[in-house]
């Protein structure tokens, strides 16, 4: 486990904290520790009630830091998974001081800062083990017509990315075979959370429901996912037995951003030692940074700017795409097909899939070692994989692949694979270049002016990738963290404690609601011209309340604006919420514009009041990293329950 005196400090911790609170009854007896906190579930369909972000929190170095007990982060990565927690006073003692937790692969023998990202369910469909203990137990515990009844699923992150997401989305295990995302998203998060309370059980005696009353829970995601994927990962959590209450979601980019604020210079891979760099002068007021997540799936990038209390403020709205290292696994796939056969390598993943996953394995970590002064890179084959080329090609793959003339970029050798410098070069390139590409372009288009690129996630170990980083961009400095692979898992646990650190956000989208209004020849088409109740509207207009690429200051509400009922029996307000990467959209069927949601308003009833005058003022505002509205009512001037449902 991460830390050897864990089990020390965490139960001295706990004794201070149970003292403190019990010397002040009257301030904490009847409060609940998030008071009007962000979500809580309403309904078994899974609607969310949002409210005004309250709780218990602390001045410390000029920030408000949250309470709790203990912060646990999971970060549900596409290739890995895992957890790290901070408690109250370690966090006042050194924020930095956070315990990760090492996982064993018992396919490769190796310890492992995180746990693969996969799920395995016995032929019930019910949870049987997550991570490397998934991957073995699949590989080598189940015979083959086994394998045909049990579920195993890895890499899955990637179908919440431009995907139709509701609770009926279907994922594929890697026979093929379905279940729903939302299962089966919730089952690796369980599993994650149930790891995590029985080795702190391990460490410290808690007494019974302590841990659900003493934890905040924070859960990554891509800054460049929208609300409906935040709102399925809320939903997941909730079904694996998180409190909604206790949980916030932090941006993956952002809580790297936040960890490397913290890092003293020495932990920043590439500081020029003759330039003495301190800490202070890396990260200090008025410095802007670009950080760039470089996941398996994912690349996010944003850009910050430190402010003179420490906090941070974004500078441009996150962007990026799906360029992670998962797509150089998909070319080496194209490689391995190139030289024999296509779609030999999807036989494989079906017929064998042990070997497959043993083979991809392999791969994965050669290529984060990968060195550009390497003379060639070796790959071990498994023997059902090599045979299956042979009675495929009619012939060894060693004469295969000299009658086709490409010995000077592969060799096979009995059970290895040999891939020389120059091809596995360009195995990684492409995507490497793509991801150079599109930096460059968040620095000029924006005109920035940053001092520092850090590079963090799995692929950040890549020797190639970083030395094509500093070629790039000569005369910025290229960091990147002693452990990038755990950058975010660690700033999600800081997120959880300073979830106001980050003061303002640049919008990636233009949100509003979809509603009728006057109909005006001169600025609406014929095509949206209405008639309702004797009035002439034009419909489908998107009623703007942020627009993509404009500065919001975290907690301030967007201008309010009104929506009006239509019947005096009418018992809730149905609005729905549309978003678009346009500045300016007009109408909510035009492209660029794309549908979010529900959002519904409980309408209290009133004897005396005529619904047909009565309206609600909605505003918008960003609270954290997800989307908060507020409406009240105008007939008694109090804010009213608002519910969402993004995922249908």
């Amino acid at each position: 486990m991460g830390n050897k005196p864990m089990k020390q400090r965490l139960t001295a911790t706990k004794k201070r904290i149970t003292n403190r609170l019990s010397k002040a009854p009257n301030e904490y007896a009847n409060a609940s520790n998030y008071e009007a906190t962000s979500v809580s579930t309403n309904s078994d369909h899974g609607l969310y009630e949002r409210l005004a972000v309250g709780g218990h929190y602390e001045e410390i170095r000029n920030l408000r830091i949250r309470q709790d007990l203990f912060v646990v982060a999971l970060d549900i990565g596409t290739s890995s998974s895992g957890y790290a927690i901070s408690s109250y006073d370690s966090y006042k003692r050194d924020p930095l001081q956070i315990s990760t937790f090492s996982w064993k692969s018992r396919t490769d023998g190796f310890q492992h800062f995180k746990t693969l990202s996969a799920v395995l369910l016995n032929p019930s469909g019910e949870l049987h083990s997550i991570g490397y203990d998934a991957e073995y137990h699949y590989i080598n515990s189940l015979q083959e017509e086994e394998r045909q009844q049990w579920f195993y699923f890895q890499n899955f992150k990637m179908m919440l990315y431009n995907h139709q997401i509701s609770r009926d989305l279907i994922l594929h295990d890697v026979k093929g075979k379905p279940q729903k995302a939302l299962k089966i998203f919730a089952f690796i998060i369980q599993g994650l959370r149930e790891d995590f309370t029985t080795r702190l059980a391990e460490q410290i005696t808690l007494g019974e429901g302590a841990v659900d009353e003493d934890i905040h829970w924070v859960i990554t995601v891509p800054a460049i996912w929208d609300e409906k994927a935040k709102q399925f990962m809320r939903e997941a959590a909730r079904q694996a037995g998180i409190l909604n209450d206790r949980l916030s979601i932090a941006l993956e980019p952002e809580a790297a951003a936040l960890y490397c604020r913290f890092l003293p210079v020495e932990k920043l891979k590439g500081s020029s030692q003759d330039e003495e760099i301190s800490q202070l002068k890396t990260f200090s007021p008025g410095a802007q940074y670009l950080i760039v997540d470089l996941g398996g799936g994912t690349v996010d990038i944003t850009a910050h700017e430190i402010l003179p209390n420490g906090a941070l403020k974004e500078i441009v709205a996150a962007s990026g795409g799906n360029w992670g290292s998962l797509v150089i696994n998909d070319e080496f796939i194209n490689l391995i097909e190139d030289l024999t056969e296509t779609d030999i390598m999807k036989f494989i993943k079906e017929n064998h899939p042990d070997d497959f996953l043993t083979f991809m394995s392999v791969f994965e970590n050669k290529k984060r070692v990968f060195s550009k002064d390497d003379d060639r890179v070796i790959l071990h084959v498994p023997q059902s994989i090599r045979d299956i080329m042979c009675e495929r090609l009619g012939k060894s793959v060693e004469d295969h692949i000299e009658e086709i003339d490409r010995a000077q970029e592969v060799k096979f050798q009995r059970d290895k694979m040999y891939i020389y410098n120059e091809a596995f070069t360009k195995l990684l390139s492409g995507t490497i270049e793509k991801i150079v590409l599109h930096v460059t372009a968040v620095i000029e288009s924006n005109k920035l002016k940053v001092d520092s690129i850090v590079l963090v996630g799995g692929f950040a170990e890549c020797d190639l990738l970083k030395s094509t980083f500093r070629t790039s961009f000569p005369d910025t400095r290229i960091l990147v963290p002693e452990d990038p692979v755990l950058a975010v898992l660690k700033g999600a646990v800081l997120c959880g404690r300073n979830p106001q650190i980050l003061q303002t956000r640049v919008c990636r989208y233009t949100y509003g609601i979809c509603t009728t209004v006057d109909f005006d020849e001169k600025y609406y088409t014929p095509d949206k011209k209405i008639h309702i109740g004797g009035n002439t509207l034009a419909r489908d207009i998107f009623n703007i309340h942020i627009k993509a690429n404009e500065t919001v200051h975290i907690g301030q509400k967007g201008t309010p604006k009104k929506y009006y009922l239509n019947r005096d029996d009418q018992d809730q307000l149905d609005l729905e919420i549309y978003a678009s990467t346009k500045t300016k959209p007009k109408y909510t069927t035009e492209d660029g514009v794309f549908y979010l949601g529900i959002l519904v308003i409980k309408i209290p009833q009133m004897a005396a009041v005529c619904n047909k005058s009565r309206y609600f003022s909605v505003s918008f505002l960003l609270d954290g990293t997800e989307m908060e509205v507020e409406a009240v009512d105008s007939a008694t001037n109090e804010t009213t329950g608002v519910k969402f449902d993004f995922i249908g």
